[in-house]
C-alpha cells in the first residue's frame, strides 16, 4: 500500500509477486487483494481493458468468499466506468461500495465512496450536488484519528474545482486555506501538483494580474508525477481555464502534454480532449484548422457510436444466454471452474503455476503411470538480464518463453509450469526418452530463435534456457526423486555449458 500510485512500477511488481505466492499457498484473499491492486495499476496507467480484466477476477473471488472489506474497495473501482463515461454504472458500483463499507464500518472506504459518488455528479456538471458529497467525504476524513494528508488533498482539490466552476470565491478561499494548513513536509509528489492546481484557481477567482509563475511551477511539477491519469485530469481542467482567459501559449503547451499522455485506445477520453482542441482553434486558429478539428471530432463521435453499439449488442447477447440457461447450477459450476483455473495459472506467462505443479505431482492417477518424466528448466543468467534491461523487459521475456512452452503442451501428455522466478518445470506422461529429448531441444531452439538480446550472458549474446530431465524407472512413481534427479541434471547441464564457454574464451583469448 505504501507504493500505491507513487511508484506504479513497484506496485505492479509487488502485486505480481503476491499473486504468485497466493496461488502457491492457496490464499484466496491474498490473490483477490493482488488482483485488486493490479487493477489499480492498470487504471492509473489508463489501460482500461487490462483494468477490467483483473477487476472482474478480484470481484469473483471476493463475492464467492464474502471478503466484505475488500469487496467495498473493488466496488469503489466504479471509477473505471467513470473513465468510460458510464456514470450510472459507476454510481451503482459506488452505492454497493458504500453498503459494504458500512457493513464492516470502514470509515476510509466510506469516505472513498462519498468522494466517488460526488465525482459522478461533477462529471454531469451538477457542482452543487457534488460539493454536498465531497463535504461528507471530508467530514469523515476529519473524524478519523489516522488519515493521510493525500486523501484530504484529493477531496479539497475537488471542492476547490467545484467552487471555481460555480465562481464562489469565498468558498474556494476557505477550502484553499485548509489545503495550505496541511503538513507540507508530508506531501507526496502528486500532492504538490494538486496544491498548485488549487492555487491557480484561487488566483484566477481573485483576479490575479498574472498566473505565469504558478503555471511554470505547475508544468515542471507535472513531469515528476508518475500517476499520469491524475496528471491528465488536472491538466485538462487547467487547459480549460487557460482557454477561458484566452491564454494561447499555455493552452497550446497543455494540449501538447495532454496529447502525449492520452491513450489512443481510449476513444471517449479522446473525445474530451478533442473538445478542448476545437475550443483552442475557435479562439486562436484559422478557419481551415477549425474545420479540421471539427472533422476529427465528428470521426471520434462516429467511432464511439460504433463501439457503444458493439458493446451493447454483446451485453444483450450475454444477458440472453444467461437467461436461457435452464439450470443455474451449470452457471455456478462454470464460475467455480474459472476460479479454480485462476488459482492454477501464472498471470505473467499464462502457463500453469507452482501450485498446480504441486497438486499434479501428488495426483493418484500420475502415481499409476508406467512412464513419467520430469524436466526442470531455468533461464541462463536471468538476474544479470534484469539488472541490465530492467524488470519490465524481464517480464516481457518471460511472456515470450511462456508462449513458446504452450506450443509444446499436449493435454494429458506434456504440461509446462512456471516453478518460480526464472525457473520452469514440465511433466511428461507416456513419452519415450527420445521424445522428451527432442521436445526439450526444440523448445530451447525456439527460444534462441526469439533472439532476445542478452549482453550479460556468459554463454551467448541472446537469452537461452538450460534444462535437465529424469525418468521414472518403475511403478509407483516417486516424484520427489524424479524432481531431485532432474534438478541435478539441470545443474550438470549448466556447469558443462559454462565450462565449454570458458574453454572457448581461453582459446580465443577473450576475458570474462
Amino acid at each position: 500500500m505504501h507504493v500505491r500510485l507513487i511508484d506504479l512500477k513497484r506496485e505492479y511488481e509487488l502485486c505480481m509477486i503476491l499473486s504468485e505466492k497466493a496461488k502457491l499457498s492457496n490464499d484466496v484473499y491474498a490473490l483477490a487483494f493482488a488482483y485488486t491492486f493490479i487493477s489499480d495499476f492498470y487504471l492509473a496507467s489508463k489501460k482500461n481493458k487490462d483494468c477490467i480484466r483483473y477487476l472482474e477476477r478480484a470481484r469473483k473471488l471476493c463475492e464467492s468468499t464474502e471478503y466484505t472489506e475488500l469487496l467495498a474497495r473493488i466496488y469503489n473501482f466504479g471509477m473505471y466506468y467513470n473513465s468510460n463515461y458510464e456514470e450510472i454504472k459507476a454510481l451503482e458500483a459506488y452505492l454497493k461500495s458504500m453498503e459494504a463499507a458500512e457493513k464492516c464500518q470502514n470509515l476510509t472506504l466510506m469516505s472513498s465512496a462519498y468522494n466517488n459518488i460526488a465525482t459522478c455528479f461533477e462529471l454531469k456538471r451538477n457542482y452543487t450536488e457534488a460539493i454536498h458529497y465531497y463535504k461528507k467525504c471530508y467530514e469523515l476524513l476529519q473524524s478519523m484519528e489516522k488519515n493521510s494528508a493525500y486523501s484530504k488533498a484529493i477531496v479539497l482539490s475537488n471542492l476547490c474545482n467545484c467552487e471555481y466552476r460555480l465562481k464562489d470565491a469565498a468558498a474556494l478561499c476557505a477550502y484553499f486555506s485548509r489545503f495550505e494548513d496541511l503538513d507540507r513536509q508530508s506531501f507526496e509528489e502528486s500532492m504538490n501538483l494538486l496544491y498548485l492546481f488549487c492555487k491557480l484557481m484561487y488566483l484566477r477567482l481573485h483576479e490575479a494580474v498574472s498566473v505565469q509563475a504558478v503555471m511554470e511551477e505547475l508544468l515542471i511539477e507535472q513531469e515528476k508525477v508518475e500517476n499520469r491519469l491524475l496528471v491528465y485530469q488536472i491538466l485538462k481542467n487547467i487547459c480549460s481555464i487557460m482557454l477561458e482567459i484566452n491564454n494561447q501559449p499555455y493552452s497550446e503547451r497543455l494540449l501538447k502534454i495532454l496529447q502525449a499522455i492520452e491513450d489512443e485506445d481510449d476513444i471517449k477520453s479522446r473525445r474530451e480532449l478533442q473538445k478542448l482542441i476545437v475550443s483552442y482553434y475557435e479562439k486562436f486558429g484559422t478557419k481551415e484548422e477549425l474545420l479540421q478539428a471539427y472533422r476529427e471530432f465528428y470521426t471520434i463521435i462516429l467511432t464511439i457510436e460504433d463501439t457503444d453499439m458493439e458493446d451493447n449488442s454483446s451485453g444483450l447477447t450475454a444477458a440472453l444466454e444467461l437467461y436461457r440457461t435452464k439450470e443455474r447450477q451449470v452457471f455456478l459450476e462454470k464460475e467455480n471452474e474459472q476460479l479454480e483455473r485462476l488459482m492454477n495459472i501464472d498471470d505473467l506467462t499464462n502457463i500453469y503455476n507452482r501450485r498446480c505443479f504441486n497438486e499434479d505431482i501428488t495426483a493418484t492417477d500420475l502415481q499409476k503411470e508406467k512412464i513419467v518424466a520430469v524436466a526442470m528448466l531455468d533461464i541462463d543468467y536471468f538476474k544479470e538480464y534484469n539488472d541490465i534491461y530492467g524488470h519490465q523487459m524481464g517480464d516481457q521475456a518471460l511472456v515470450k518463453i511462456g508462449r513458446c512452452m504452450k506450443q509444446y503442451e499436449k493435454k494429458g501428455e506434456i504440461q509446462f509450469y512456471r516453478y518460480g522466478g526464472d525457473e520452469f518445470s514440465a511433466i511428461f506422461i507416456g513419452q519415450s526418452e527420445e521424445s522428451v529429448r527432442k521436445t526439450m531441444a526444440a523448445l530451447t531452439h525456439d527460444i534462441r530463435e526469439q533472439k532476445i538480446p542478452h549482453k550479460g550472458s556468459r554463454t551467448a549474446q541472446i537469452l537461452t534456457l538450460s534444462f535437465g530431465y529424469a525418468f521414472s524407472p518403475q511403478e509407483p512413481v516417486d516424484m520427489t526423486v524424479l524432481i531431485r534427479q532432474a534438478d541435478e541434471q539441470l545443474y550438470q547441464h549448466k556447469k558443462l555449458r559454462r565450462q565449454r564457454c570458458k574453454h572457448a574464451d581461453a582459446v580465443t583469448g577473450n576475458v570474462q
